[in-house]
């Protein structure tokens, strides 16, 4: 996962790329600490590209992502978002849902993902 500050490289990225992983933390959050690394781990498994964006260091994140707590796990599919988690992340979820994008491609569409 990379970590930036460069909030238009992810946004380009988001635009460009099939499916892109993007998680907000802040550096207090206990949480955050907990989550990043499970999420790091579970990452290797799929060729996405992945942002680790600190919302204290770019506070222009939370509004652009509409974050409102940390952690936040966006999951963008052909620019648009298909899934979301805060705070309390569900791994089985997340992995059910990267498992479906990641099996699927260029095939899986936005209406299938619902």
């Amino acid at each position: 996962m990379k970590k930036t500050i460069d909030l238009s490289e992810v946004q380009k990225t988001i635009q460009e790329e099939p499916t892109v992983v993007v998680a907000i933390s802040t550096p207090d959050c206990s949480v955050c600490h907990a989550v990043m690394p499970k999420l790091e781990q579970l990452l290797t498994h799929y060729p996405f590209p992945a942002y680790d964006l600190d919302a204290f260091e770019t506070p222009e994140v939370a509004g652009t992502f509409q974050a409102l707590t940390a952690p936040v796990i966006l999951l963008f599919h052909r620019g648009k978002e298909v899934e979301r988690q805060a705070r309390f992340i569900r791994f089985e979820e997340l992995t059910k849902r990267l498992d479906q994008l990641s099996l699927s491609g260029e095939q899986v569409s936005y209406d299938t993902l619902f």
